[in-house]
């Protein structure tokens, strides 16, 4: 049985029409990396229930039937460090790493995701088609506007998807700079039929994302995951999970939440919530992205240990005050302390602590503090 068919899936894919765009959505990294991706998961789903789409999975160490001529490739790109997985993809099917080298031959390359939305320039050379933001707003907008100039040449197509909101096209924008290696000084369209500026686009719904697919093969093996909140309201001043994805939206607990997490029961007794909750489930093994310090009661811990979890994580950023001042994490020493009272005390075996160094205006006695702290909670 291949790795495939192995997958559960928990939507129902349309069978592809006759004339159904041929497109490859890939993932720049190994199978069990990215099927984990929620991201991932929900825009290839979203792709595969179009009728109009015939698309095929790419991973770096397999992938489903290719089609022989794709029209669209498309990468979910989640770590900066998977960049030069991008190019080992594109030069396996013989398309140019740069977009000014590719022909009416070549598929157009589109890419969404954390980074490129965050900062799409180190990219720019590369992709074709940028989407900036949400997925939820985004994609059948960009698969709609390509439906209709499919058969056009290639810089018609560009142009014509420059005019979607959230929609990027790097060839259609020129950069100046205030020196040759200095910072930019504008980006501006190539011409006035051309949109001044790219809107990123933000979804407004209270329904979250949650699993398209459980497999045992996945990095979290058999976990069905939910996004309990997007967006954060702590505003930590290097954290793009606030700043990028504002405003802060939460699920709705008594209705689609708990709706959400009763249709992933029917495949899997693993649940992976993304956000701190306490739901009230017998026989579910649970796993909880890190959470905020002030959130872990003994209640919490009590919860989370009762369910087959043995350590849970906090972000600390560092043992100095000065230091969480500088980058906004409201906590102090005293409440991580009490955190980890808190764990102990509800059965948790382990406390696990996010911390950086090198933030600017940190100064050696700060990472002597770090020492200290990490020693105290000991």
């Amino acid at each position: 049985m291949s790795v495939f068919q192995q997958e559960r899936l928990l939507f129902n894919p349309a069978t592809p029409e006759n004339n159904a765009i041929p497109a490859i959505f890939a993932f720049p990294n190994e199978y069990t990396i990215g099927i984990t991706s929620l991201g991932f998961q929900i825009v290839w789903a979203t792709l595969a229930m179009r009728s109009d789409v015939d698309v095929s999975r790419l991973f770096t160490d397999l992938s489903e039937p290719l089609p022989r001529n794709p029209q669209l490739l498309g990468f979910s790109v989640s770590w900066e460090l998977d960049y030069v997985n991008i190019f080992n993809l594109l030069e396996s099917l013989d398309i140019p790493l740069h977009s000014c080298d590719r022909t009416n031959n070549h598929p157009l390359v589109f890419g969404g995701g954390t980074v490129l939305t965050a900062n799409p320039e180190p990219f720019a050379d590369f992709f074709d088609v940028i989407l900036l933001g949400d997925g939820e707003n985004l994609l059948d907008s960009f698969i709609d506007a390509y439906q209709e100039v499919r058969n056009a040449d290639r810089q018609t197509k560009l142009r014509h998807l420059a005019q979607v909101p959230g929609i990027y096209i790097p060839s259609l924008y020129e950069i100046t700079y205030h020196s040759r290696d200095g910072e930019i000084k504008a980006i501006a369209p190539i011409d006035a039929d051309i949109p001044s500026q790219v809107q990123k686009q933000t979804y407004r719904g209270n329904t979250l994302s949650t699993s398209t697919v459980v497999t045992e093969k996945a990095a979290w093996e058999n976990i069905y995951m939910v996004e309990v909140v997007r967006s954060c309201p702590e505003m930590c001043r290097f954290c793009l999970a606030s700043y990028l994805t504002l405003p802060f939206r939460i699920e709705s607990v008594e209705s689609s939440l708990i709706q959400s997490i009763e249709i992933g029961l029917k495949v899997t007794k693993r649940l992976g919530l993304l956000g701190a909750s306490q739901p009230q489930y017998e026989d579910v093994r649970l796993s909880i992205a890190s959470v905020r310090t002030n959130t872990v009661t003994e209640k919490l811990a009590s919860t989370l240990a009762n369910r087959d979890t043995r350590s849970i994580t906090i972000a600390v950023e560092s043992g100095s005050s000065k230091v969480r001042q500088i980058v906004n994490k409201k906590l102090t020493n005293e409440e991580i302390i009490q955190a980890a009272v808190n764990a102990k005390a509800g059965g948790l075996k382990a406390l696990k602590l996010y911390g950086m160094v090198g933030i600017p205006m940190e100064e050696m006695s700060d990472v002597e503090e770090t020492v200290t702290m990490m020693t105290a909670i000991k």
